[in-house]
């Protein structure tokens, strides 16, 4: 039978009460070697459900385990064949999942999001009517560069206010966090307005620095132009490669 992986512990964290049930109703078990452990439960079908039920249970399944100490969580549907193939991804990155669980224990993850919006001009690339001539419509090629330009100046301001935001927030959150990761993107239309970007950054933070974490960000909000959003603690998605 298939096998969902939910995440990798210490076999250290393993004490207590156990009895947890994963998606589709299936309970988790262990395939467990040289001290490593990964939590898992069977699949039936050819498919899991992607659904909201079947997504929150997968991650309240990981924030059980995430609260018994450090663990490498994957993310929802990473499947493997068989037990065997579990234990032998165990076996394979035993070194590396050991010393990552090392650097990730007391650790958590927090999230901060940017939603500004994009300056209007940002997509009006200026011409000069010397060289453009005649009208877009009998000049294809001016109305392509048009749009080539247009496309390279939003994603370059893109860019531009994920650094500005970055190298801001590492700077006020100095010590307050081991490591963090950022990355930017345009949002979907959202009630007829198309310029609106949202700036993602991740912090790896201790535990007992969570607090101040908090209050540095209440700080940095009122100087921001923007609506900016904190969510955490959680499992350290975005600092593990799975």
């Amino acid at each position: 039978m298939r096998q969902l992986l939910y995440c990798v512990l210490n076999s250290s964290n393993m004490e207590g009460d156990l009895h947890i049930i994963g998606v589709g109703d299936k309970p988790v078990q262990f395939m467990c070697d040289s001290g490593l452990c990964a939590a898992i439960s069977g699949v039936e079908g050819p498919e899991i459900p992607f659904d909201v039920n079947s997504m929150i249970t997968y991650h309240r399944v990981i924030e059980n385990f995430f609260e018994r100490g450090a663990i490498i969580p994957f993310r929802f549907r990473t499947l493997f064949n068989d037990e065997k193939e579990v234990i032998a991804m165990l076996e394979q990155n035993n070194d590396n999942y050991t010393k990552l669980l090392s650097k990730l224990d007391g650790m958590v993850e927090m999230g901060i999001r940017l939603v500004k919006a994009k300056p209007l001009n940002v997509d009006s690339p200026q011409v000069d009517t010397e060289f453009s001539g005649a009208s877009d419509v009998s000049n294809p090629g001016m109305s392509y560069l048009k749009k080539r330009w247009a496309l390279y100046s939003s994603e370059s301001w893109i860019q531009d206010q994920k650094k500005e935001f970055s190298e801001k927030c590492s700077k006020e959150f100095d010590g307050l966090f081991a490591n963090f990761k950022s990355e930017a993107s345009r949002l979907p239309e959202v009630q007829n307005n198309k310029n609106l970007i949202l700036i993602s950054l991740y912090f790896l933070v201790r535990k007992d620095l969570i607090q101040e974490f908090r209050v540095k960000f209440r700080e940095l909000k009122c100087l921001i132009t923007g609506k900016m959003l904190l969510s955490g603690p959680w499992p350290p998605y975005n600092f593990v490669v799975s």
